[in-house]
């Protein structure tokens, strides 16, 4: 009578045994992380980061995977996925670089939301506009910095050499500079500006000043001859 359930229990013991052996088996360890979204950082790099070692993904603390990767100061969001079997992908929303900012010797570069950070390794801040005039203590006045320079339309990223904090003015690489006078409507005036820039270029006219001011009354001054 007591057999079958001698047996039983004991078919049970060697199923858990067996389940154990299995899931803590090399089958379910990740050997390295996926990364995807990189643009300005690198996959060692990031590595290195978070001090990632071959791990069984079954007792891999994503959420505190996710925690340590938010603390680069290049990295907006961090999102952890696994996939069977031993697949471990981290998406990856970096910063949006926007300008430079010079400090005596020392270069930061200026995110969209008007935080001041070193530059990625490898990353030419010379690609960048210029934020120039401004105090590096005063929080809005690099927030207004960023506000314009994450404006600036698609059609015209790359044209602006510098921004003037003092003058709330752009300097195109060209020298035209837009005026854009307070942070009023700044997004309707950048999408004027390039209707504007696209109709002067259109008529081979070389425009010296742009004034945004007043958005419904835009005034171009041409350079002289």
């Amino acid at each position: 009578m007591n057999q079958p359930k001698t047996s039983l229990a004991f078919l049970l013991v060697i199923l858990v045994v067996l389940a154990y052996l299995f899931l803590n088996s090399s089958y379910f360890t990740a050997a390295a992380l996926q990364w995807t979204g990189l643009v300005l950082l690198d996959g060692a790099q990031l590595d290195d980061f978070v001090d990632f070692q071959p791990t069984n993904v079954l007792y891999l603390d994503k959420g505190a995977l996710q925690r340590r990767l938010e603390e680069h100061p290049w990295i907006e969001k961090a999102t952890v996925r696994w996939t069977w079997p031993n697949h471990v992908e981290v998406m990856i929303s970096e910063r949006l670089p926007l300008a430079w900012v010079a400090y005596g010797d020392i270069i930061y570069v200026l995110d969209r939301s008007g935080a001041l950070m070193a530059p990625p390794s490898q990353f030419s801040v010379l690609e960048l506009p210029k934020v120039v005039n401004v105090d590096l203590t005063a929080q809005a006045q690099l927030k207004a910095a960023a506000r314009v320079l994450a404006a600036v339309p698609p059609g015209m990223v790359g044209t602006f050499a510098r921004w003037d904090g003092a003058s709330r003015a752009l300097v195109t690489k060209s020298g035209v500079e837009i005026i854009m006078g307070d942070m009023e409507d700044v997004e309707a005036k950048l999408l004027l500006l390039e209707e504007l820039w696209q109709d002067l270029a259109a008529q081979g006219l070389d425009p010296a000043v742009i004034d945004l001011r007043v958005l419904k009354n835009p005034v171009v001054r041409l350079r002289q001859p």
